[in-house]
């Protein structure tokens, strides 16, 4: 049987790695996220290295601080096996603003030229203060009639972000907008041959983003004021409990009294606080449902009254357990939790356990932009 293996090790060809990404990069609000992907020659795209390392000081001192950076940045790198300097990111959340747009293109006229004119009489300032990309949406019933998304930022913004990832020894190769590196993730989990209308719901810990995409189209990108943080101080506040404790409590205990998941989630005292946790938190999440909604109704107006076929949670609620089943009930929708992005790309030989154990939510932006250029139907 020995003998038998190594000439079957002999004749079958390696798994090569054929190309290895750019580094996903995303400065989110607590911690910085690095993912970075290669292809294999067998077919396919598979995890080469992934690290989060969380800050506690403020993000915006951070990036104004290329030393503190730079030292976090190879702290990093250190956690797994990255190659290179090159870089795929995005803005800071909150340096970026996302507008829908729709105009009408007389003949001879360029897309560009007219966004530019809307943008000069709803911007304050001079557009030279400004770094402006836009993304075509669809043209509408009539030939003329076009609508796009809008990303905006201002130009000494993007220029010290640039410049201090400079300084921390990275090189960016492109700089994107978040919700086209989310874009790009949800396309790599779509069912091949199968375009889908798809909503995520990206939670982060200040605030949240709902984000519509439909086939490799991108429809939607609106931010929401729903975040972790506000619902750790919701429960802190109704319970009298400091936010540590809080913290401790949820990571216990589920949002469902019936998820029997978490170790004593069926006794007493733990359906107990699970009701009580829903009762405090079901305001938010109907104002979060509500958000939802108005978001399904301008989905519809684009696609001609599609429905949506799938809801994504993806971010920092997707940890709690029962979040999704909540919003379930509340939506009367399937919604499905993500917790780990790098699902799809998993290393094959690899235990299922293994693969889960350190699952992280919170690098679906990281993990899109790593996507960029490894597919060509992903730009």
């Amino acid at each position: 049987m020995f003998a038998l293996n190594q000439v079957i090790q002999r004749i079958s060809p390696a798994t090569r790695v054929n190309r290895v990404g750019p580094i996903g990069l995303e400065c989110a609000a607590n911690a910085l996220h690095l993912v970075q992907l290669e292809t294999v020659s067998i077919g396919g795209i598979r995890v080469r290295a992934k690290a989060s390392v969380s800050y506690q000081e403020d993000r915006a001192d951070l990036l104004q601080s290329p030393r503190e950076l730079r030292a976090l940045i190879r702290k990093a790198l250190g956690k797994g096996r990255f190659k290179g300097r090159k870089v795929v990111t995005a803005m800071p959340s909150g340096e970026t603003r996302i507008m829908p747009v729709n105009y009408h293109v007389n003949p001879g006229q360029g897309d560009a030229s007219i966004i530019l004119k809307l943008m000069e009489e709803r911007l304050d300032g001079n557009l030279t203060e400004y770094v402006i990309d836009y993304l075509p949406i669809r043209a509408g019933n009539q030939a003329d009639d076009h609508s796009a998304l809008v990303a905006i930022a201002r130009r000494e913004a993007v220029v010290e972000y640039l410049e201090v990832l400079r300084k921390s020894g990275l090189e960016v190769d492109c700089l994107e907008i978040g919700p086209v590196a989310i874009r790009r993730l949800v396309a790599s989990m779509a069912p091949e041959g199968k375009r889908e209308n798809v909503l995520v719901i990206n939670c982060g810990r200040g605030a949240s983003f709902l984000t519509i995409i439909s086939g490799n189209r991108l429809l939607l990108d609106q931010a929401i004021q729903f975040g972790e943080d506000m619902l750790l101080a919701q429960i802190a506040g109704a319970l009298d409990m400091p936010e540590p404790s809080v913290r401790k409590l949820v990571d216990l205990h589920s949002l469902d009294p019936l998820d029997g998941s978490k170790e004593n989630a069926l006794v007493a005292v733990g359906i107990d606080v699970a009701t009580t946790l829903q009762e405090i938190l079901k305001p938010s999440f109907l104002e979060l449902v509500d958000e939802i909604n108005r978001a399904l109704i301008y989905m519809a107006s684009q696609t001609h009254g599609e429905s949506v076929d799938r809801i994504y949670l993806l971010g920092s609620v997707a940890r709690w357990q029962g979040a999704d089943k909540l919003l379930n009930e509340l939506l009367v929708l399937p919604v499905e939790t993500i917790p780990n992005p790098l699902k799809t790309f998993r290393r094959s030989g690899v235990p299922e356990a293994v693969n889960e154990i350190d699952a992280a939510p919170e690098i679906a932006v990281a993990t899109g932009l790593a996507l960029r250029g490894l597919r060509a139907s992903d730009d």
